[in-house]
């Protein structure tokens, strides 16, 4: 017996010497996308890839790139010269064109970059020179336990250049004050995306309440946009009549923070950056949001066209709402939500009409 336990108490001091094993790495690492798409000429980067556990960190390559014909191809490692930020907008400090301009600088980049820690695969401008549409990456990815090469892991498909992009709902409302002071949305026009079907007409100018069209190839390497609020009528709102949309003590982000040089006339007011795309910062968002743009109007802006809206919607019992002692009219209030990237330079306008709305004489 106590030999048996000998034995036994052996067997256990040498287990106790095997290290654990140390990390994870899945068999099932994949990216979230199965496809790519990239506007050319503009900066995007993909979804991190699923770890699915694995032990961070990880160390993400390319090991390589296929063409549609499953032919290796380094088109998307080949550089070209592209204006680049070295460093992010801040319009706290890059306050002129000039500070801004120190910023930027001609740099020799490939289209296709990789996140080593996250995965995440970057898009940059040099795109625009990239002539096949279709490209398979094959990745690897290591950690303290070991790595996993995976071939086909996303296909890249290349897409018509984009100088306008709508990557998050924007919208024109008419809000009416009612008598006890809360807002009444009487009418909103929404352009909910890219795949909006009132995108062609925002930008073709034919939109009822929405349009952003280029005016000019100049500035060639820097981009002005000039933003007019109008009423249903077209007739232009005065641009002091427009104002920031609070949010606590401070505000909501605005076109006012991408500019290095803001210019306010009667009826319009025009931002300038020295490099699309504009926006450039997002305030209180990211992502997709960080091109959400606010504004409201003043409350004597404009009033409410009563006859257009019954003649669209029916009768309306109009009393319910807080009407100017001096004027008679019915108290209205604009909520201006922009949701645009524009990625190509020169001078843009952009002009959005509030539904049911007359400019007050």
């Amino acid at each position: 017996m106590k030999k048996l336990l000998y034995i036994f108490s052996i067997l256990i001091a040498a287990s106790s010497c095997v290290q654990p094993e140390v990390g994870y790495i899945s068999d099932n690492i994949h990216a979230l996308e199965d496809t790519v798409f990239v506007p050319r000429g503009s900066f995007m980067t993909s979804a991190a890839p699923a770890a699915e556990g694995s032990t961070y960190p990880l160390k993400w390559v390319i090991t390589d790139v296929q063409d549609e014909n499953g032919n290796s191809t380094n088109e998307l490692f080949e550089e070209h010269e592209i204006l680049i930020w070295t460093s992010a907008f801040n319009p706290d400090t890059d306050t002129t064109l000039a500070l801004a301009e120190e910023k930027l600088e001609l740099s020799m980049q490939p289209t296709l970059l990789i996140n080593d820690v996250s995965g995440e695969l970057a898009f940059t401008q040099a795109s625009k020179f990239v002539e096949n549409d279709i490209f398979n990456i094959d990745v690897n990815v290591s950690n303290v336990r070991g790595d996993r090469q995976l071939d086909s892991f996303v296909v890249v498909k290349m897409m018509p250049f984009a100088p306008v992009e709508f990557p998050t709902e924007m919208r024109s409302r008419n809000n009416l004050i009612k008598t006890n002071g809360s807002k009444y949305d009487l009418a909103t026009a929404k352009i909910m995306n890219d795949y909006d079907d009132g995108v062609p007409s925002v930008l073709d100018g034919t939109h009822p309440y929405f349009s952003v069209t280029k005016a000019s190839d100049e500035p060639s390497l820097g981009i002005k946009v000039i933003m007019t609020v109008t009423d249903s009528h077209d007739q232009p709102i005065p641009a002091s009549k427009i104002a920031f949309y609070p949010s606590g003590a401070s505000y909501l982000q605005n076109f006012h923070d991408n500019s290095t040089e803001t210019v306010q006339s009667e009826f319009s007011t025009s931002f300038s950056l020295p490099a699309p795309p504009f926006p450039q910062f997002g305030r209180n968002y990211s992502g997709n949001s960080s091109y959400l743009m606010y504004y409201i109007s003043t409350r004597d802006a404009f009033t409410v066209d009563k006859e257009a809206y019954e003649a669209d919607k029916g009768a309306m019992d109009w009393s319910q709402f807080k009407v100017n002692e001096t004027t008679g009219n019915i108290v209205c209030e604009a909520y201006i939500r922009w949701g645009i990237k524009i990625n190509d330079s020169g001078t843009w306008n952009i002009k959005m009409r509030i539904p049911y709305s007359k400019v007050i004489q």
